[in-house]
């Protein structure tokens, strides 16, 4: 049963979070299709009630109508999936041809120039729930403005009436400025909060990654620790009486590993679990497990592994370990045990079964690798 390998803080990237503007752009775009929608929807029901409440002049439907047409392919562009009209052109585009149509069917045919005004507060309503920067706001407030002045006095209306309109079209667009100047700082607020949420977030993701690296590794060889041993040996056992397959553990033991650390310190006694450790990782399979489950105590799993297999792996690992060019001579002794029928089906009786080799191995001169005796039949 392999072991993951360990994740470490470095190897999760904390998350991209986006500049300022794409954030709001991406907060922006759907309410913006909102918005686009309501522009189409109110005059479509205007155009029933001209047909069924207040029957009106064709000249009114038909430009209603056209309003439709321009609506529709506007939002088409705008909208279209990969390709997009920018917004800085596609919204003064729509408030200028929507006021425009808004001056000559209220202000002109209808007699109620009063209703353009609404009109354009729909237009600059939407910018603000749309998250628009505040440029493109006070454009299309200036153009409402402007598009009312000119267009009401060509169309002839008095000029009481377009002073009026033109009046409150500037102050409604002046009030929406300020209220989008003062969304877009709580925007920028949120934008910030999120982001340091994002920071916080990645930073506790990465400190329980940490934390569980250390709760099943071993600081000093970066090999799974006595913890994790267990943990996997248990499924691998359970693998094993679920597929028939052998399953083989060596024990290790570094020898006469006092002496080191007498003669060398503790630094040197370091150096040499590390190097024993990277011996044992390099000796393996990607499906077995090399741990450190004591001081200078090593156990390695091997599944699919008889018992003739283990003691020629834990050979050749011996006599790595024995030209490790290191201060002071290194020599370990191995136990080999395999799994057997007899055996009760735990890890602590196949580990227990290994270090009474390892002991064997010991007690005839260390340096040497030794097998567990098999167990006669019940």
């Amino acid at each position: 049963m392999p072991l993951p390998p360990p994740t470490s803080a470095g190897d999760t990237a904390a998350p991209s979070f986006p500049p300022y503007a794409a954030w709001r752009e991406a907060r922006g775009w759907p309410m913006l299709r909102f918005v686009y929608g309501i522009g189409g929807l109110i005059p479509l029901l205007y155009l029933l009630g001209d047909w069924l409440m207040e029957p009106a002049a064709a000249e009114v439907r038909h430009l209603r109508l056209g309003y439709l047409g321009f609506w529709a392919l506007l939002s088409l562009l705008t909208f279209k999936p990969g390709w997009r009209l920018p917004l800085a052109l596609s919204y003064p585009l729509y408030t200028l041809v929507g006021v425009g149509f808004a001056c000559v069917i209220d202000g002109l045919l209808l007699g109620r120039p009063e209703f353009i005004l609404a009109t354009s507060l729909l237009y600059l309503m939407g910018l603000l729930i749309a998250k628009a920067p505040l440029t493109l706001t006070l454009v299309c407030g200036a153009v409402t403005v402007l598009v009312c002045a000119v267009l009401l006095s060509l169309l002839g209306l008095e000029p009481t009436t377009v002073r009026r309109v033109v009046f409150f079209h500037g102050l409604w667009a002046g009030v929406v400025g300020v209220a989008a100047w003062v969304v877009q700082r709580l925007n920028r607020q949120l934008y910030e909060a999120e982001a340091e949420l994002r920071r916080s977030l990645a930073l506790n993701q990465q400190l329980l990654l940490e934390t569980d690296k250390l709760a099943r590794t071993d600081a000093l060889t970066a090999l799974p620790n006595r913890r994790q041993f267990f943990r996997t040996a248990e499924a691998a056992l359970a693998e094993s009486r679920r597929s028939g397959q052998p399953l083989a553990l060596l024990a290790l033991d570094v020898d006469h590993f006092k002496r080191i650390n007498d003669q060398g310190g503790h630094q040197l006694g370091d150096t040499v679990l590390r190097e024993v450790a990277q011996c044992c990782r390099a000796s393996l399979r990607a499906s077995d497990l090399a741990a450190r489950i004591g001081g200078e105590e090593f156990a390695l799993l091997l599944p699919a592994t008889d018992l003739a297999q283990a003691r020629q792996l834990a050979e050749r690992l011996r006599q790595d370990i024995a030209t490790l060019q290191l201060p002071a001579a290194v020599t370990v002794s191995i136990g080999c045990a395999e799994l057997t029928p007899e055996m009760p089906h735990s890890v602590d009786a196949l580990l227990a079964r290994a270090d009474e080799a390892l002991y064997a191995a010991k007690d005839a001169g260390r340096n040497r690798v030794s097998s567990a005796r098999r167990l006669p039949q019940a």
